[in-house]
């Protein structure tokens, strides 16, 4: 076949490759309609008009905006004081029902923001916040009886964690036992290395 401009023609008909789709193709009743005009080629920013253009931009700064405004809101919420709007104090812990377990160190039921897990197939999970306030907490143990709902023990549970001075940790305690019904504290250790 000879290639003649954009269209390649058959040598024995003459017809171009576009001529032979058009035969192929069924006519609808009436005739083939016109086909439409070709539109011209877009260019880069002339595609938009100028009130397109301001609208993108003023769309872009309003995001900008509300991401700044999230991200100050972030910060003065990790900024607020813990503990319903108080300072951090010992006075201030025991008032919200933070128990003094190990000098320096307080401890209660999570009662703020818990990441309670949930547990499937029988059995408990709680989760007890501890306040390493005056000293560090070291190495922190504490063992928890899990007892059923007469009061017998039917388990026993021992978490451990590390902490720091003036750091607040979850711990959270799980009795897979399907008769647990609560927990109850046993013993409380925090041991901080001195050097």
């Amino acid at each position: 076949m000879a290639r003649t401009g954009k269209s390649e023609r058959s040598a024995a008909s003459g017809k171009t490759v576009e001529d032979l789709i058009v035969e192929m193709e069924p006519v609808p009743p009436g005739g083939r309609p016109p086909s439409p005009p070709a539109l011209p080629p877009a260019s880069g920013p002339s595609r938009f008009p100028i009130f397109q253009r301001l609208l993108m931009v003023a769309l872009v700064l309003v995001g900008f905006g509300a991401g700044w405004m999230a991200a100050g809101l972030r910060a003065s919420l990790a900024e607020k004081q813990p503990a319903g709007g108080r300072g951090e104090s010992r006075q201030d812990l025991l008032a919200d029902g933070w128990v003094e377990a190990d000098q320096g160190v307080f401890t209660r039921r999570c009662q703020g923001i818990c990441r309670k897990p949930r547990l499937y197939g029988g059995g408990i999970i709680d989760v007890m916040e501890v306040a390493c306030l005056e000293r560090p907490c070291g190495e922190i143990q504490a063992t928890f009886a899990a007892l059923d709902g007469q009061g017998r023990e039917v388990d026993k549970v021992v978490e451990t964690k590390n902490g720091r001075q003036g750091e607040r940790l979850q711990l959270v305690i799980e009795s897979t036992k399907p008769q647990s019904r609560s927990f109850a504290l046993v013993d409380f250790r925090a041991k901080a290395r001195v050097e």
